[in-house]
Order: C-alpha cells, then sequence, then structure tokens
C-alpha cells in the first residue's frame, strides 16, 4: 500500500487532483482507494471510498456552537483524531495499491498545529509521500512563486516525508507566462533577476536572503507540471510517485 497525501492551499485543486490522479491509476488497471479528509467539503468531483464526513462534519460544530467556519474546521479536525483508528481500519479494509488523501481546504488549519502531523502519522504506511500542489495562477509573478515554494518548504519541514512538487492548472495561463516559469524553475537566476525588477528597498534585500534559500531547494524538489482539469503530467506524476515508492527515497531529485 502507497499513501499520497495532497496538500496545498485553498483553491490550489486538491480534489481535482485526486480525482484526476485516481482516473488514471483505475484506467491502467491500478487499485486506488480515495480518501477524503477534508470535513467542511460540500461537494467533491469524485466519489470518496472512505469519507471523514461519516464520522465528523464542521457544520454540525457550527451550528451546535455557533462557531465560524474556521473554528468549526479546527474543532472537527480535532475530533477527527478520535476518530483514527476507525479511519485507519476502513482505509486498510478497502483493498490495497494507491491510497490518496484529499486534505482538508483550509491547509493553514490542518498543516500548521500539531493534530495535523498527528494524523498524518497515524495514516501513513511504511512508503507514503505528500503532494504539494503550487497554484499556476497565483505564481504568475516572481514574489508569488516564492512564497509558494516557501510554503512548500514548511510542509517538507513539519512532515519530513518523500514530496513532489506540482504546478497545477497551467492550462489557465497563458504560454509566455508559463515559459517564464519555467525558466525560473530550469534557471533560478532568472527568477533573481525577476525578483530585482518587482521589488525594491529590504523587501528586496530580504527577497535576496530568500532566493539564496529557494535556489537551494529547487535543487532538491524539482516542479512538475500539471493540470488537474486536463489530465496533462499525470503520467509523469505517476513515475515520479513509482520513483518513490520502489526506492523510497528520502526525496525525489527530477533530472
Amino acid at each position: 500500500m502507497f499513501n499520497v497525501f495532497i496538500i496545498g492551499p485553498a483553491g490550489s485543486g486538491k480534489s481535482t487532483l485526486t480525482h484526476s490522479l485516481s482516473q488514471w491509476l483505475l484506467a491502467h488497471d491500478i487499485d486506488v482507494v480515495r480518501v477524503n479528509l477534508d470535513p467542511a467539503v460540500e461537494k467533491l468531483p469524485y466519489e470518496p471510498d472512505v469519507d471523514v464526513r461519516e464520522w465528523v462534519r464542521a457544520d454540525f460544530f457550527m451550528e451546535k456552537y455557533g462557531l465560524g467556519p474556521n473554528g468549526a474546521i479546527i474543532a472537527s479536525v480535532d475530533y477527527m483524531a478520535t476518530q483514527i483508528e476507525k479511519i485507519r481500519e476502513e482505509v486498510l479494509s478497502s483493498g490495497s495499491g494507491y491510497v490518496i488523501f484529499d486534505t482538508p481546504g483550509q491547509m493553514e488549519l490542518f498543516v500548521f498545529r500539531d493534530i495535523g502531523e498527528y494524523l498524518i502519522s497515524q495514516l501513513s504506511e511504511k512508503r507514503s509521500c505528500i503532494i504539494f500542489i503550487l497554484d499556476a495562477v497565483v505564481a504568475l509573478r516572481a514574489s508569488s512563486f516564492v512564497s509558494s515554494l516557501l510554503l512548500s518548504a514548511s510542509v517538507f519541514y513539519r512532515f519530513h516525508k518523500p514530496m513532489i512538487n506540482v504546478l497545477n492548472k497551467i492550462d489557465f495561463i497563458n504560454g509566455k507566462y508559463l515559459e517564464k516559469i519555467l525558466g525560473w524553475i530550469d534557471n533560478p537566476e532568472e527568477l533573481h533577476d525577476e525578483l530585482r525588477k518587482e521589488l525594491v528597498g529590504t523587501k528586496l534585500e530580504l527577497s535576496t536572503n530568500i532566493y539564496e534559500t529557494i535556489k537551494e531547494y529547487l535543487d532538491i524538489f524539482n516542479v512538475l507540471l500539471v493540470s488537474a482539469k486536463t489530465g496533462a503530467g499525470i503520467d509523469t506524476l505517476y513515475t515520479v510517485l513509482q520513483q518513490i515508492y520502489l526506492g523510497g527515497e528520502d526525496y525525489i531529485v527530477l533530472p
């Protein structure tokens, strides 16, 4: 069993990628279990095989305790931890192969709290990895691209699991902008040049220091280009997942 946790900011396409990747696996006769870990989601583009909403729903906490959306998500994720054995048991009984976990939409309320680390540790198997989604539409500016990579680095620091960065929604952006982002990935010095054009003063000085960290990060963690909507790049994503699954690398370096 190979567990894959899909993590990313709200609206980055976690559920759509869960659907697209699972459809690709099924089309190639590979067993897959889809797990929804978001207690607040109303609609999903796929039919989950295991759904945390069977045990806990965010709207229950909103109605019963008068909590706002974020408070209800925090409360429901905390409650999810009390049901972790039941969730894990259902996942294990669903079959072998790939298990894809669609994590909560409000990433910050899940990733940066100890309960998120606990849940992932309890649901991980010997072979587990994280797919972190960067939103191509958000990454059009150099400073926003750097911010997304810093968020990715934070996720790796939190969970210390093999991780793949995926730039999603490539079908949403113009070809020339996509080429620019590719240039930043392949040659980080171009990213530095763009930061110099965009920022001034103390912001530029700080970004220059951050850039050195990002440059080292991109040397280790490359970025795959994917469209969860059209399915572009899913075959490459699967190849990299297989490298981790079969090889057990702590991280993956792409040529």
